[in-house]
């Protein structure tokens, strides 16, 4: 998903001059960037990070990380430990009934 341009966007074009995959373009000053190649972006957040966004901190470009990219945390603290699930799935434990050979 490439990057969205909301309403706290002043043109400023910090987001096109440091993308390194040039996925923006921008044809006047104090314009809203153009989304030329989507599918080039990197999600590496430099277009967010370096937006100076208005005087409340809200920043004018947003990324939209694909869900197939996003990473999943496990909060180490939690209740249930999921890493015991997957060796019980896989045989590991003597009162798991499992078809799966133990390797």
């Amino acid at each position: 998903m490439p990057p969205v341009f909301n309403i706290y966007c002043d043109g400023c074009g910090i987001c096109a001059s440091i993308c390194p995959t040039d996925v923006f373009s921008r044809s006047k000053d104090k314009e809203v960037p153009l989304v030329l190649y989507p599918d080039e972006c990197w999600h590496c957040d430099s277009c967010v990070l370096d937006c100076p966004g208005d005087v409340e901190g809200r920043k004018g470009v947003e990324l939209r990380i694909p869900l197939n990219m996003q990473l999943l945390w496990i909060d180490p603290e939690a209740e249930h430990n999921y890493f015991d699930m997957v060796g019980d799935r896989f045989g590991s434990k003597s009162d798991t009934l499992s078809n799966m050979p133990k390797e």
